[in-house]
């Protein structure tokens, strides 16, 4: 099970925002394709999977917030 982290972004270590999931549970993405947007007070990102695989859990919905390196979301891997 590969967990889905949020970005540390350098040296702020602000929360993120997570603005949109790209994929929802149960449904596939593949390694490197969007997988969420975030934002901060600098910056809107999109952020690929690092994985392939099934998402079998989101734990922060879209427009909570979330520290760095914070559990978003689990991957089953192909």
């Amino acid at each position: 099970m590969f967990e889905v982290l949020a970005p540390n972004l350098g040296q702020s270590n602000s929360d993120i925002t997570l603005e949109q999931w790209f994929k929802q549970v149960g449904e596939h993405v593949d390694k490197d394709e969007p997988l969420f947007e975030m934002s901060n007070m600098k910056l809107n990102q999109e952020v690929v999977s690092a994985v392939s695989g099934t998402v079998v859990e989101i734990l922060v919905q879209e427009g909570e917030q979330a520290a760095p390196k914070s559990l978003l979301a689990r991957i089953q891997e192909d």
